[in-house]
Formats: structure tokens, sequence, C-alpha cells
């Protein structure tokens, strides 16, 4: 383009965004639209932009600058956010949520071969009892009363199986108590013949018992020196004497397995231990493992709260049989007079 002058005068070329995008990003970020000329109108207002503080959870994810904010302003942790939705009640208060109830079953170990000392106390499952702690919480044993042997005791004894397939029983442990329920005697002891099947579940019997047992000879001989000159009580107390190789006088027995009116509550049947001090008792024993312990102070108790009435049908009946054995005999010399 010449201008008057003569000269040529360059023309003045349109400088293109560097960025093709430019206007449409911008509309699209502050509300604009172009126009169909090329020129941009504004629709609406720009939205003003909003910032929201982010705020840490947890103290553990803040930062060191949150932590001496929290310090200064003395802002303790939140509660943990529990995913339900906040509730009001229709008075406008916040209803009080309760605490969840404490866990009281312990954590399950779920592996085996550990020993349990080696274990958090905290996990553990809790132990049960020891058989002399429950036996007073059921009034097992008279309180206020000495552990000494009285003129009354019970026996009861725990067997292991050893032989063909264990079917055999040998004494494991034996526990005696007096008439008013204190232990005054309770060992295990070493078995003479190797043990096949310790019956763990019912006999409550280990092999760790047993190396620390006493030798069997030893507490055969204590126990029969407890039980000379002595009633002895026991539920099928034969079977205990059979274990000790030992024998007691009848008229010195008092077995709760075969007193007729302990039966009588039964059918006419043989009660087991535990049925029987259910029944008379209200205990409840032999929950688990045995404890002979226990049994035996169970055992005691069934025969002092009958003891008056068992004691008097001993004597009525020892009169009855030593009136008809007069009898038979005054028949005889009758009889040979006769003849």
């Amino acid at each position: 383009m010449a201008s008057a002058s003569g000269d040529v005068v360059p023309r003045q070329q349109k400088r293109k965004p560097k960025n093709k995008n430019t206007a449409a990003q911008l509309s699209a970020k502050h509300g604009y639209s172009p126009s169909k000329k090329g020129k941009t109108r504004q629709d609406d207002a720009p939205a003003p932009i909003q910032t929201r503080t982010a705020f840490p959870r947890k103290l553990q994810f803040a930062s060191s600058n949150w932590k001496l904010l929290q310090e200064t302003l003395k802002i303790g942790d939140k509660a943990e956010h529990t995913g339900q939705p906040p509730h009001r009640q229709r008075n406008g208060r916040k209803p009080v949520v309760p605490s969840p109830p404490e866990q009281t079953r312990k954590a399950e170990v779920w592996f085996d071969g550990v020993d349990p000392i080696l274990l958090d106390p905290e996990n553990q499952a809790p132990q049960p009892p020891p058989a002399a702690t429950t036996a007073a919480s059921h009034g097992l044993v008279k309180k206020g009363t000495y552990n000494k042997p009285t003129r009354v005791v019970a026996m009861d004894c725990e067997m292991v199986g050893v032989g063909p397939e264990g079917r055999d029983s040998v004494l494991a442990r034996v526990s005696l108590v007096n008439a008013m329920g204190h232990c005054i005697y309770d060992k295990f002891v070493k078995t003479l013949e190797e043990v096949v099947d310790y019956r763990t579940a019912v006999s409550g019997v280990r092999p760790s018992d047993l190396e620390k047992g006493e030798d069997f000879y030893k507490v055969q001989k204590e126990v029969s020196e407890i039980l000379n000159g002595r009633i002895l009580v026991g539920h099928a107390v034969h079977h205990d004497l059979k274990v000790l190789f030992l024998s007691h006088p009848k008229r010195r027995i008092r077995d709760t397995s075969a007193y007729r009116p302990f039966r009588n509550m039964f059918g006419g049947r043989t009660p087991s231990l535990k049925a029987l001090s259910e029944r008379i008792l209200g205990v409840k024993v032999q929950e688990g493992e045995h404890s002979s312990v226990q049994d035996a102070q169970a055992t005691m108790r069934c025969y002092t709260m009958y003891r008056k009435r068992w004691e008097e049908d001993i004597r009525t009946g020892r009169q009855r049989a030593a009136l008809l054995a007069q009898q038979a005999a005054q028949q005889q010399e009758s009889t040979a007079e006769a003849t």
C-alpha cells in the first residue's frame, strides 16, 4: 500500500493468540460465551472461587504446623466418624448414644503349640476358677472351720488309661476332704505303667501333672493311714479303692451311689454324682474337666445333709439284722432239740 508521498507503508498484521483454546478456556472458567461476531458477552456474573480448609482427621496424619496449631488452640482429637447420620430428638436435644458393651469373651487363640505363658494375658481366654474357690462359693466348704482330718472323710480319685487302647484304669490323682469340705490330701501319682490315654477332657490330668507326681506306694501308704479307723464317704467308692489296691471295712463305708433313698429319687437307678449334686445340693459339678477335690466335696455334702437319717437307717438295719440272726439261731436250737 502506497502513501501520499509515494512511500510504501507495510500492512499491520493481526496478532494471533498464542493459544487457540484461550478464549474457550476463559469462557468456560468465567462464564463468558462468544458471540457470532467474535465478541464475547457475559451471561452471568463470574462465580466466586470457594476454598475449604481440609482439617486432618487424625493427629497422626497432621503436619508439624497443624500439631503446633493444635497445641496453641488446645484442640483435642475429635471422635472418629461412625458412618451414621446424627439424629436429633423432637425437643432439639442430642440423643445420648450408649457406649458399646464391653467384650466379655476374649479373643480365642487360633494357632496351636504355643505356651500360654508366652501369650499376652489380655488375649488369653478366661480360666475357670479353682475347685476350692468354686466349692466355697457354692457352700461345699463350711466357713470358719479347720482343715484337719475328721472322723468322717470323703475320697475321690482321677484315673488315666493304660493297656490296649487305654481301656484299663490306673490311679493318677487322689483327693480327700474332711467333714467340713476342706481338702486334707491331694496328690498326683506317677503311674507304674505307660499311659496310653490321659483322658484329660474328663480327668483333667495332663502329662506334666504325672511328671511331678508322687511315688505310688508312698501315696498308697499315706492314704491308708488317713482312712484307718475312719468312716469313708465316696461315690462308687469301690472303684477308688480298687486303683489304690486298698480295702476298707464295709460297715465304715458310706457310698452315695448305693444309698437307697438317693436311688429312689431316680426311679431306682444308680445316680451319677453330677445328677445327684444338682438334685440335692443345687450345685453343678463335673462341668468340663473333673476335679477330684470338688467331687469329694460334693459327695461329702450329700452325705452330711442326710447323715442323721443315713446313720439311723444303718442302726435300724443292724438291729433288724441282729434280731433276724437271733431268731434264726433260736430256730436252729429248737430244731436240734426236737430231733
